[in-house]
């Protein structure tokens, strides 16, 4: 059942570094305990991008949505973001002023609160056997802010049609589209430069590309406003984690052509000599997948996929309670089906559900 609520939180930058505050809570929203999970708001976009702007931008009004304040320091990086935004992705721009116009806020900070957003810890990976290919995300964040998870279902008139979750609207931070492209970010945090930030480029790569290949060209081309990984895979079998920063960019490819994994640092010799901040289980949670996929015998499957998405060691499935910081979601696709199962919460203990929707859209339109 979808429910109608919504919230959103804001990451915000001082000294440098990347923090997140949640300035915004609606009061018809109850509150949820760590272990009750989460409860993704469904969204279906269809038009120009200008038109799912205004139709989201509804619905944050009929929800009282208010914009947090923006810093004058923050808006200035905003500005210097939505330039280079305009050089790869005016569309999403054109999103971003329909829920300006229809909410009635300024543009300009709307537009800063979206485009200045840091990332999240999370553990992604894609294997195949030469037959089947599937993709594995868990995303991990502060229990706090799982009131804010949505998932959308996203039919652009110049693009192709996805599925995918945020916590941020606008953007996306994993998801499939209809040619059987997968992307998911895993954070890397490292200091804000002006540039195209997590949320944008994983949008653009679901609305935009339609192979690993092309995901790769256009991540290695843009900007990068911070350090993050994407890691990619499509039906076809191909998959990449691209490692980004302001600074440069690699590109990684599977090991033994069967797998690849993306955690929290970078792997690629290349990316060695960027300093960031490490989470300390992000090498565990790394290693142990790797472990995982390089051991594993019997059929690949959802199910194989799913044992090691629940699995403990490492961290995998996280449930880091002295910081209040577990997984929030988790998601499964079999690409060459495209058929996509989700857990809305640790997955340990959360039965994974079918997701049906894009299919059936994209077999509806067939009809028409």
């Amino acid at each position: 059942m979808y429910i109608q609520v919504f919230a959103n939180w804001q990451k915000f930058f001082q000294c440098g570094k990347i923090f997140c505050c949640s300035l915004w809570k609606p009061l018809f929203w109850p509150k949820l305990h760590e272990n009750e999970g989460c409860v993704l708001l469904r969204n279906k976009l269809k038009g120009s991008y200008c038109e799912m702007g205004q139709n989201y931008g509804f619905g944050l009004l009929s929800r009282g949505w208010e914009l947090p304040s923006i810093s004058n320091k923050r808006l200035r990086l905003g500005l210097k973001c939505e330039s280079q935004v305009e050089r790869f992705f005016p569309e999403i721009l054109e999103e971003i002023e329909g829920i300006a116009d229809v909410c009635r806020m300024d543009y300009d900070k709307l537009a800063a609160f979206i485009l200045t957003v840091g990332g999240p810890r999370c553990s992604v990976f894609a294997v195949t056997d030469g037959k089947d290919v599937f993709f594995g995300r868990n995303y991990d964040w502060y229990y706090d802010d799982k009131d804010w998870d949505e998932n959308y279902l996203t039919m652009p008139d110049q693009g192709y049609w996805s599925l995918g979750d945020s916590d941020i609207f606008v953007g996306r931070e994993d998801g499939v589209n209809e040619r059987g492209l997968a992307i998911a970010m895993s954070g890397i945090t490292a200091y804000p430069t002006p540039g195209i930030n997590f949320p944008v480029a994983v949008r653009y790569v679901l609305d935009k590309c339609a192979t690993v290949k092309e995901g790769v060209q256009f991540l290695i081309e843009i900007p990068h406003f911070c350090t993050m990984s994407y890691l990619m895979a499509d039906a076809s079998g191909d998959m990449a984690v691209v490692e980004a920063s302001p600074q440069k960019t690699a590109v990684r490819k599977p090991e033994e052509d069967s797998f690849i994994v993306s955690t929290n640092h970078f792997v690629d010799p290349e990316m060695l000599d960027i300093r960031i901040y490490e989470p300390p289980d992000s090498r565990s949670r790394y290693d142990t997948i790797s472990k995982m996929l390089k051991d594993r015998t019997g059929k690949l499957n959802e199910e194989l996929v799913k044992s090691i998405l629940s699995d403990h060691n490492g961290l995998i499935c996280s449930h880091r309670g002295n910081i209040k910081l577990g997984t929030l979601w988790s998601l499964i696709v079999d690409l060459k089906n495209l058929h996509v199962f989700r857990a809305e919460g640790q997955p340990c203990k959360t039965e994974y559900e079918a997701d049906r929707s894009l299919k059936e859209v994209i077999q509806a339109r067939k009809t028409q």
